[in-house]
């Protein structure tokens, strides 16, 4: 089978032929992936930033965002079945488990030796074929065949407005999102289903194809972080993205981080004792926030997702890997026509 791998030994990017996996344990699912999706993760892999193959071997199979297909199971395997269409979670639990991981919150494991398919130690699914667990597997209608691959951001985006209303108190009524990439629009969507205003604030020029996209989903665009809001998400991934985003929080706001790697320089503390704000970093995605990543794509405009989209062929891989994001903020590779 074909599989996009980071070979970490010659630093290098490429596709390789490997042999199809077979189920090893009763609990294991084969998969046929459908299509993968890549994003700055995938960006800052291939520029051997972080990340590490599995045990024993120089290369890790790409892709922690699939569309798949359940091809075989194991003789214990009893949620999934073959020809059920499922998404992927990314993350695997510590062995031996924390407390985190043993009540399956590997996305709050407190060892930090957690494994992730297609980033730490465990092959991803940018391949003809994969092996998941069980567990990991989550079905989804076949009407949602189209934009099922956007579960994965979502629920990243699922867990981070979760934690943005548990920390407010109660009455928060106004949002804003900075970033207009593919977790900038889904933290928007999902604001904006809670009832809750949200403007998104980004660098694309107002008239970009991303920020025309923000505003057909019935959303306020800005170029410019002004104003204050009750939740404030930082999607872009940035320092001044950070900045900007403290900067907005109303008295008794909450931020969540889900990007940006640090905030050079100063900045006010006495500000978030004073107006009582809370700041909050987050990543990954618990079992809940999965379920309603699948329920939430169901109920947002279809239209605004597939504009979301934009499909390429299986070996255009290394042009959306190393190269710059396209116009359209999710890219997805078909692997199965």
């Amino acid at each position: 089978m074909r599989a996009v791998s980071l070979d970490y030994a010659a630093r290098r990017l490429d596709m390789r032929e490997l042999p199809d996996p077979e189920p090893a344990g009763p609990s294991d699912v084969l998969l046929r992936v459908y299509e993968a999706g890549v994003c700055g993760t995938d960006r800052d892999l291939a520029r051997f930033r972080f990340g590490y193959p599995p045990e024993g071997r120089s290369y890790l199979v790409l892709g922690h965002e699939c569309l798949a297909c359940v091809a075989a199971a194991g003789s214990a395997v009893r949620r999934v079945k073959p020809g059920d269409l499922v998404v992927a979670k990314v993350r695997r639990p510590c062995v031996p488990p924390c407390p985190s991981c043993a009540r399956e919150r590997a996305d709050l494991c407190l060892t930090g030796r957690y494994t992730e398919h297609g980033i730490m130690g465990a092959d991803g699914y940018f391949s003809d074929y994969a092996l998941a667990g069980e567990s990991e597997l989550l079905v989804v209608p076949d009407a949602m065949a189209d934009v099922a691959v956007l579960a994965e951001p979502l629920s990243v985006v699922e867990k981070a407005a979760d934690l943005a209303v548990g920390l407010h108190e109660p009455g928060g009524r106004s949002a804003a999102v900075v970033g207009a990439g593919t977790i900038g629009l889904l933290s928007a969507l999902v604001l904006q289903l809670r009832g809750i205003a949200t403007t998104v604030c980004s660098i694309e020029p107002e008239d970009s194809a991303r920020a025309r996209l923000v505003r057909a989903a019935g959303l306020q665009y800005t170029t410019r972080p002004e104003g204050q809001a009750d939740f404030v998400i930082e999607a872009a991934g940035s320092p001044d993205a950070a900045r900007a985003a403290l900067h907005m929080l109303a008295p008794l706001g909450v931020c969540v981080v889900l990007g940006a790697p640090h905030l050079p320089g100063e900045f006010p503390l006495m500000g978030l004792i004073v107006n009582n704000q809370k700041v909050a970093g987050s990543v990954n995605a618990g079992p809940a926030h999965w379920e309603m990543a699948v329920r939430d794509l169901g109920c947002f405009d279809r239209r605004i997702l597939s504009r979301m989209i934009e499909r390429r062929p299986f070996a255009r891989y290394a042009e959306s890997i190393c190269g710059e994001p396209g116009e359209r903020s999710k890219i997805v590779h078909v692997v199965a026509d």
